[in-house]
């Protein structure tokens, strides 16, 4: 078993190469797009958002450019949290009371590329946040690789199914609990069952 949520990189790491390599985009849009489509499994706040950044583009996965800000975009409301995150924010987003500011727009280099797809062929399968990251951005790999990803993922899930119907409690509460994630693996099943099936008959008509 993998001891890291991917080989060459983290699954945040993943997750923000996956989104820069489909559009640039700048730090409060980056936010925004994680907040929207992947709120239901993760958070990220600007202290964490930004440093990251950072870590990527030193590592030349990832490249800044300067551009002008859209200054309507910005709610104030935005500003909470730890005073570097709110100094983050205001380094790169533009704000009227701080005049014409530029903000920084990052951009996937050919390099950043590369590691994405080597990210997703060694995606952590235990890993649920790295997962879901890597079934976002799966259409980068060969259609044997998704259908490698969605296989290794659906016998995951048939083992931790088997293992919570193999536990046995005195616990009122862990009862709940076993039957609450019993719930959530078996729908995740059915899903990735339904998707094997899909790319099956993709892969026939193909022939």
């Amino acid at each position: 078993m993998r001891t890291s949520s991917c080989t060459n990189g983290s699954a945040t790491e993943l997750l923000l190469l996956g989104l820069l390599a489909d559009e640039r985009m700048h730090g409060y849009e980056l936010k925004r797009r994680i907040d929207t489509a992947f709120g239901a499994i993760t958070t990220m706040s600007w202290g964490s958002l930004y440093p990251a950044l950072a870590k990527l583009e030193r590592r030349g996965f990832i490249r800044s450019e300067t551009g002008a800000g859209l200054r309507d975009r910005f709610d104030p409301r935005q500003l909470s949290g730890a005073l570097a995150a709110e100094l983050a924010l205001l380094d790169n987003i533009d704000r009227p009371i701080l005049g014409h500011r530029n903000r920084k727009v990052y951009g996937i280099t050919e390099a950043g590329e590369k590691a994405l797809v080597i990210m997703l062929r060694d995606v952590d399968i235990d890993d649920d946040r790295a997962f879901w990251f890597a079934t976002a951005f799966s259409t980068r790999l060969t259609f044997d690789e998704r259908l490698s990803l969605l296989e290794r993922r659906v016998r995951r899930i048939n083992e931790r199914i088997q293992d919570l119907r193999e536990l046995v409690t005195t616990s009122e509460g862990l009862r709940q609990v076993q039957q609450g994630l019993e719930h959530r693996l078996d729908a995740e099943q059915q899903w990735i069952e339904h998707e094997l099936k899909n790319l099956r008959e993709q892969q026939a008509l193909s022939r």
